[in-house]
């Protein structure tokens, strides 16, 4: 089981950091341990074909967690 976290700003003035707490901050609450960040900046009205996130929906295996 892979637990992942997805992090996605839309422009380079933006910071992942309050998003990556706000993940950490629920993983340790739910006694989760993040395995793998993936982070990306790009509007969210590109297609998910050319997203991060599209790449790793399909990777997931049926036990893995996807935070966002």
């Amino acid at each position: 089981m892979a637990v992942i976290g997805y992090i996605r700003v839309s422009s380079r003035r933006q910071t992942c950091e309050h998003q990556r707490f706000e993940i950490e901050q629920f993983a340790e609450y739910n006694h989760i341990r993040v395995n793998e960040w993936i982070t990306e900046t790009i509007s969210s009205r590109q297609p998910l074909e050319k997203r991060k996130l599209g790449e790793v929906l399909l990777s997931l295996a049926p036990d893995d967690i996807l935070i966002s």
